[in-house]
């Protein structure tokens, strides 16, 4: 899981979601240049959805007429706009709602963080999210957990949890997704346990990550 799987709809949310955190006036030269980078990748974003619903529309039978309608342009504009993009094929699933496992993303994550490979995790984050989990510092809590309580060894009593403590059935993700949610695991390891928390926003991506102790659960961010 190294490469993004969101699709082009996902991703959009995604970085909507990252524009708001910003808010609307930058106060300093690294937030306005955080800004610049977010609205060109809104931008890609916007183009790569507004094309593959093109292409699906397509795929199922609209008219050119119609989608010039939509445009507010005649159909021939329409074709020659979007005649290459209409020829793909849509890819599997695309402007659906498929199910995200996030039982099983939760605990690859850890499972990821135990073998070095940060790389994998930031992929699942939001751009926000990996500017404030670097690699030195997800790594270096990483680091002085197993320092502490020696190598890691496996998740169990994994649970998906709403923003108020409820617990998620997994084919019910979806219906809870756009709330944000929660998957809390325990992790094991050679002469401990310790609680690992990860933080999703409405496209399943990472929001943030805690790994605390067992006694230490009270008054967490998320």
């Amino acid at each position: 899981m190294t490469g993004r799987t969101d699709s082009p709809l996902e991703r959009l949310a995604e970085l909507l979601a990252d524009a708001s955190s910003l808010g609307t006036a930058p106060t300093t030269g690294t937030d306005a240049l955080n800004a610049v980078e977010i609205g060109n990748h809104l931008e890609q974003a916007a183009r790569a959805h507004l094309e593959e619903s093109v292409a699906v529309a397509r795929a199922r039978g609209v008219s050119w007429q119609d989608i010039g309608d939509a445009f507010g342009i005649t159909r021939q504009a329409a074709f020659k706009r979007f005649e290459t993009i209409s020829a793909a094929t849509p890819r599997e699933g695309t402007m659906g709602n498929p199910i995200i496992d996030l039982v099983s993303r939760t605990e690859e994550v850890f499972g990821h963080l135990s073998k070095g490979e940060y790389g994998s995790v930031k992929s699942l984050m939001t751009f926000t999210c990996t500017r404030a989990l670097t690699k030195k510092k997800l790594m270096g809590v990483w680091d002085q957990i197993v320092v502490g309580s020696g190598r890691f060894g496996s998740c169990s009593n994994t649970t998906i949890q709403t923003a108020d403590g409820t617990n998620v059935l997994a084919q019910k993700l979806n219906q809870f997704l756009a709330g944000g949610l929660t998957g809390q695991t325990q992790l094991n390891h050679e002469s401990g346990e310790w609680i690992g928390r990860v933080a999703y926003n409405g496209a399943g991506k990472i929001t943030g990550i805690l790994i605390v102790h067992p006694l230490q659960t009270d008054n967490l961010p998320f």
